[in-house]
C-alpha cells in the first residue's frame, strides 16, 4: 500500500493567520483609542493581542514547518498514522479497534477507539494533565484521542474510510 501524506491547506491556514492578525490589530487599536477608557478594555485588548497573536504565530510556524521540511501534518503508512504537531505522535493500527467520524460544534473529527488494554496503557503512561484530558475526551466523545481534519484538504468521512480500510488490512494479515 502506498504512503499517504496529508498537509494543511495553505489557503485555509493563510486565511486563519490573516484573521488572527486582524484581531490583533483590532485589539491594538482598542488599547490606543482615547475614547475607550477603563481597565476592563485594557485587559480585553491585551488578551486579544496575546491570544490571537500567539495563535497566528503558531499557525504560521506550523505551515512553514510543513512546507519547508516536507513533513506533513499526517502520514498514513501500512502500519501506523504519524501525526506532526508540537511533538510527533504515532498511532499503530495494531493498537486500534476502530475509527469513527463524530461531529461537534460544526466541526467533524475522527475518534480513535483503542483496544481496552492499549487504552489502559495510554492512560497509565500519560501525566496528570494528559490523564485529565483523556478522561474528559472519554466522557465527551467516548474516545481518548481524536484526529481533526479542519484545515486539511481531506474530508473527515473520506479519511475515516481510509483509516478503517487500512485497519481491516492490518487485522486480516
Amino acid at each position: 500500500m502506498e504512503t499517504i501524506k496529508i498537509y494543511h491547506s495553505v489557503w485555509r491556514m493563510l486565511l486563519l493567520i490573516l484573521t488572527s492578525f486582524a484581531f490583533v490589530a483590532a485589539s491594538f487599536f482598542m488599547l490606543n483609542d482615547p475614547k475607550i477608557e477603563g481597565g476592563f478594555y485594557v485587559v480585553i485588548g491585551w488578551l486579544g493581542i496575546v491570544f490571537f497573536g500567539l495563535g497566528g504565530l503558531l499557525m504560521l510556524y506550523a505551515i512553514l514547518k510543513e512546507r519547508l521540511t516536507d513533513r506533513p501534518f499526517m502520514t498514513i503508512t501500512d502500519k501506523a498514522i504519524i501525526m506532526e504537531n508540537m511533538k510527533q505522535a504515532i498511532i499503530n493500527f495494531t493498537d486500534v479497534e476502530s475509527f469513527e467520524v463524530l461531529k461537534g460544534r460544526q466541526q467533524k473529527f475522527i475518534a480513535i477507539h483503542y483496544k481496552p488494554d492499549v487504552e489502559l496503557q495510554k492512560m497509565d503512561e500519560a501525566g496528570t494533565i494528559g490523564r485529565n484530558i483523556r478522561s474528559l475526551n472519554r466522557r465527551l466523545v467516548n474516545a481518548q484521542e481524536t484526529i481533526t481534519t479542519t484545515g486539511t484538504g481531506m474530508k473527515a468521512e473520506e479519511l475515516c474510510d481510509l483509516l478503517n480500510e487500512r485497519l481491516r488490512r492490518v487485522k486480516s494479515s
